[in-house]
């Protein structure tokens, strides 16, 4: 059996890169690795516990990367996208550290607008990282260069999408509750949001919308692709309609029904090539488990299983794993990573399950650094309580009570015998 189909003109393009990678690329990947994803995170997550040696760590952080940058530089091949997106990280490598160092030294007098600044730009960072880890990616194995810049836009776009809120929802989770009643709306509310950007720009970037010419046909992909991003967008705006005056725990199911719809599409959605099919199925089953796990969820919330305050159950993280595994099948799903997989004589279940283990890592990564923010500012920086601390507190109460009622009774019988 053809386990491939028949290949374009363009797919021996699509290969490991023969030239192999210097010594200069590979200890700028490491120090930049050590600084981005290690030591400045690290500062972020201090500077939130308000750590008093969090500026040693952002010094430590801006050097390390520095020097990372300066062996970039060294390796050459200067012109490419990924070594013009460095010049942005350094610029806002030296904004960072000037803010920081100002605040610490007292030359800027420090203020709350001028703080919390200095606070998105910390969080910031860590998306101007992973988007600088995808360009890095791209550029070592020519992607997105071959005149499918669009359909490589709209899957990176839309897969880093849900990446990213599926992180959003992790640490909101675990900071906030299990109801995340910090963001006064429901949770369905950010994610139509979402859906609505994201489908705009699906529904104009699947066929070729930045490189048009007057040989471009559609295809039964490209407009099923682009019916998609119009579903997306039209069912966001009425999620967005029917929770913006909702309370938080008043959950609503229209994502869900989305993700659903998307996943049984996607799981049908024929391809030129067999591979391509098999990893838009990944994708669909990903998008349908997701719809499915959070009608759960949302029924289980709305039986009142999981109080406002409480610590996130333990069910509710599988919606999120599977909105990052879904985000990482659609970025994975792309042509040019298809044809790559193909002379790399990768099949799909290796493929499978090499974005699974990101995911993990993702999500391991991310639930590391929220411990790392409790360790450091103490319990009571936590917005719920756990069920050692609700038990502690109903004891309390209770023993409190009792001895309130006895102390009444005491002072009724001495005014009695008086």
């Amino acid at each position: 059996m053809n386990m491939t189909g028949t290949l374009p003109d363009d797919a021996p393009f699509y290969k490991w890169p023969d030239e192999p990678m210097g010594w200069a690329l590979k200890v700028h990947l490491v120090l930049c690795f050590i600084a981005y994803v290690v030591i400045l995170p690290v500062g972020l997550v201090m500077e939130m516990a308000g750590h008093q040696y969090q500026w040693l760590a952002q010094l430590s952080g801006a050097g390390v990367a520095f020097l990372g940058i300066v062996f970039g530089w060294v390796h050459g091949h200067l012109g490419n996208v990924y070594a013009r997106y460095g010049w942005f990280m350094l610029s806002l490598l030296v904004q960072q550290t000037a803010t920081n160092l100002g605040l610490t030294l007292g030359a800027v007098p420090r203020n709350k607008k001028l703080q919390l600044f200095y606070r998105m730009v910390g969080a910031l960072q860590l998306v101007y990282t992973y988007v600088g880890m995808l360009l890095g990616g791209i550029r070592f194995l020519n992607l997105c260069s071959q005149g499918h810049l669009g359909q490589c836009v709209s899957h990176f776009a839309r897969g880093s999408a849900l990446i990213i809120g599926a992180v959003c929802i992790l640490v909101c989770m675990r900071v906030f509750g299990a109801v995340i009643v910090e963001l006064r709306r429901p949770l369905e509310l950010y994610l139509s949001i979402i859906m609505m950007l994201v489908g705009a720009i699906g529904t104009f970037t699947e066929h070729n919308f930045f490189q048009t010419s007057n040989t471009d046909s559609w295809s039964h992909k490209d407009l099923q692709h682009t019916l998609i991003g119009v579903s997306w967008f039209a069912g966001g705006l009425l999620g967005v309609l029917m929770t913006c005056r909702s309370h938080p725990r008043s959950r609503n199911p229209i994502p869900s029904l989305i993700f659903i719809a998307t996943g049984i599409a996607m799981i049908t959605h024929q391809q030129d090539l067999v591979m391509a099919s098999h990893t838009h199925f990944l994708f669909g089953a990903a998008l349908v488990c997701l719809g499915l796990s959070t009608i759960a969820e949302i029924t289980l919330l709305a039986a009142g299983f999981v109080k406002d305050h409480d610590q996130p159950a333990l069910f509710q993280f599988v919606p999120v794993f599977f909105m990052c595994a879904s985000g990482m099948f659609l970025m994975g799903s792309n042509r040019d990573m298809v044809l790559f997989l193909i002379n790399s004589h990768i099949d799909v279940a290796t493929y499978a399950l090499i974005l699974l283990s990101f995911c993990f890592v993702i999500m391991f990564y991310f639930y590391v650094l929220v411990d790392l923010y409790f360790a450091l500012a103490g319990p009571q920086s936590a917005k719920y309580r756990t069920l050692e601390q609700h038990m502690d507190r109903q004891s309390t109460s209770s023993q409190t009570s009792t001895l309130n009622h006895s102390e009444s009774h005491s002072s009724l019988a001495s005014a009695a015998f008086v």
